[in-house]
């Protein structure tokens, strides 16, 4: 097992809907098991070592910990340049998961175009809107423009572009919406969503979870915002975008408005648009807090020193947020006519929260 490790899904069906799912992490404690103790160097070197998945964001937010637990200035320059590596990293990882997995998972297999696009997606930078990489990008998974598609701005104006299908993410959308208002009865049934965590002004709250976390020895597995549980990511951070706000309230669960989402991410990043939130604080204790806002959703790390030796690390990462046992995977009473297809649903939802975890789900038929 990887140090990411993986979810194990449990679900049980009952007249034809999922009923009681169970959901368990293997992921191990990285921050405590083989950050603590370590030097600011040596922590430098190791983090980019450990963390296969938004290595870089996991870089940028231990170093602005480390300089906040030291008491270092922290300067705009700093910020503009950690955000510029995130926001380049998400804008790869957006690529390659809709321009490659889509189209798998409709049982395509990706274009000629969209592999090259893919592949061109990882030299980009986020601000450079005129790259022939960037129209490439655009060109393969809006079909025109990323500008142009931007400019779709309410419901009948994304339905038309999903129903044409001039591309596979159109397609694989067009598939996600489809299923989801198949069960007219389903949205009665669900539970009730898990807030959406704030996408801005991350200095004035986050050092609330810092408190909670000191205060529950388990926070950093189960986070939890006010007490509950939170979900994050590309929906949270445009939660305000009427589109949005539309979608979301028209579809019988979050799962389109996820995806959609995501797409309308990877034109905003694509036209320089999206800047990542990434900072940092000093906190009462002594220690430096650091939050990113990466492809997954918000990352913090808080780190204590004692002359430059690590006496405490805590990471909290969107995947904990995400899949919080009593959070935002809320598959209780969702339709299921047998055990395919509760899968084929349980592994969207989960890939609509997090295309890049690994999670195992099995049937009990019990």
């Amino acid at each position: 097992m990887g140090l990411e490790g993986e979810l194990h899904l449990v679900l049980r069906l009952a007249a034809g809907r999922i009923a009681r799912p169970s959901l368990t992490s293997t992921r191990p404690d990285v921050a405590r098991s083989l950050l603590q103790g370590r030097t600011r160097t040596e922590v430098g070197a190791a983090v980019p070592l450990l963390f296969s998945i938004c290595g870089r964001a996991q870089a940028a937010a231990s170093m602005l910990a480390c300089m906040a637990a030291a008491g270092e200035p922290i300067t705009t320059d700093t910020l503009t340049r950690g955000s510029a590596a995130v926001a380049a990293e998400t804008l790869r990882e957006c690529a390659w998961r809709t321009l490659l997995d889509w189209p798998r998972w409709i049982g395509e297999a990706p274009t000629d175009a969209a592999v090259a696009a893919a592949r061109g997606s990882l030299a980009l930078r986020y601000d450079a809107p005129g790259d022939p990489d960037a129209r490439a990008v655009a060109l393969a998974a809006f079909g025109v423009a990323a500008g142009e598609w931007l400019a779709l701005g309410s419901l009948p104006e994304l339905d038309r572009w999903i129903d044409a299908g001039t591309t596979a993410s159109a397609r694989f959308i067009r598939r996600v919406r489809d299923d989801d208002g198949a069960d007219s009865d389903w949205r009665g049934r669900r539970q009730a969503e898990a807030a959406l965590l704030a996408p801005h002004d991350h200095a004035a709250w986050v050092g609330e979870l810092s408190a909670a976390a000191d205060a529950d020895p388990d926070f950093a597995g189960r986070p939890t915002w006010r007490g509950a549980p939170a979900e994050t990511g590309a929906l949270a951070r445009l939660q305000s975008d009427p589109l949005m706000v539309e979608l979301e309230r028209r579809s019988n669960s979050r799962v389109p408005a996820r995806f959609v989402a995501r797409l309308r991410e990877l034109a905003l990043l694509l036209t320089g648009e999206a800047v990542p939130a990434v900072g940092a604080m000093a906190l009462p204790s002594g220690s430096g807090l650091a939050w990113v806002e990466n492809a997954r959703g918000l990352l913090t790390h808080e780190v204590r020193l004692d002359r430059d030796r690590v006496t405490s690390y805590r990471i909290v990462a969107p995947t904990e947020w995400n899949f919080h046992p009593d959070g935002a995977l809320a598959l209780s009473g969702a339709p299921a006519r047998d055990a395919g297809a509760a899968q084929s649903l349980a592994h969207r939802w989960v890939h609509s929260l997090d295309p890049c975890v690994a999670c195992r789900v099995e049937i009990d038929d019990a």
